[in-house]
């Protein structure tokens, strides 16, 4: 545990009691601009463009961002899955050296954290190989652009919650469910720190750079704020509307 501790995906661990609001998350999708540029999320608010880039979520989980061309990690072998996940016949040992066993334990916890919790994927979901490699190679794990990678992914599921086609089918009216993959708690940090109408639902401590850390989750939401702040927006529109 020392070890994960210290480790790329550590700083998760110590997350104070934090939940996520889907309620928050679906007001501002519904705010949405939708542009070609997909590194980042824009939002109309109060009548300006509020962005939500790969820069923001540097700040908020930590992790480096670098422009850096990786490819040549999918043309190696992955040992890791060779050892932990090839079929062994009954009677032979796995593992005999105790502390080959402890260090891939460890890895095997560091890609549950990126895969579950990280990226939030859904079960059944394969794991996916270039993270597994990377992963297995201690010196490359740490300098890997985490943070480029989990932010591409978060936000191309994030963009398109609203546009898949079992929402879009949904009568006018009712309000569709939908899951949010990745972290969408860090969404809500972000939501929190721009908009001053949403943070009384946490309580901010700080406990250094990293600002996710210094979180903790005190309530929710509820549908009264929600309408105000969507009525002001939507107030805004009109006024201008009516000026031209």
């Amino acid at each position: 545990m020392d070890v994960l501790k210290n480790s790329i995906f550590g700083k998760f661990l110590e997350l104070n009691e934090v939940s996520h609001s889907g309620k928050l998350t679906h007001c501002m999708l519904l705010s949405q601009l939708f542009y070609k540029d997909r590194s980042k999320m824009v939002f109309k608010v109060f009548g300006h463009d509020v962005a939500f880039t790969e820069e923001d979520f540097h700040t908020i989980t930590g992790h480096k961002i670098e422009s850096s061309d990786y490819s040549f990690v999918d043309s190696r072998m992955n040992h890791l899955k060779e050892r932990c996940f090839s079929e062994v016949k009954k009677g032979d040992d796995v593992c005999v050296d105790v502390e080959v066993c402890d260090e891939d334990a460890v890895k095997l916890a560091k890609i549950y954290l990126l895969e579950a919790v990280l990226l939030g994927k859904f079960e059944g979901r394969n794991i996916s190989d270039r993270c597994m490699k990377v992963i297995d190679d201690e010196d490359l794990s740490v300098s890997f652009p985490w943070s480029n990678f989990i932010f591409d992914e978060f936000i191309y599921n994030l963009s398109h919650l609203l546009t898949t086609d079992s929402v879009k089918k949904k009568p006018i009216g009712r309000i569709p469910s939908y899951t949010s993959l990745g972290f969408p708690f860090l969404f809500n940090v972000w939501i929190m720190e721009v908009f001053n109408d949403f943070r009384q639902f946490s309580k901010y401590e700080d406990r250094g750079p990293i600002r996710m850390l210094s979180y903790l989750s005190i309530g929710y939401p509820k549908y009264d704020t929600f309408a105000l702040f969507l009525y002001m927006s939507l107030f805004w529109f009109l006024s201008q509307i009516l000026s031209v």
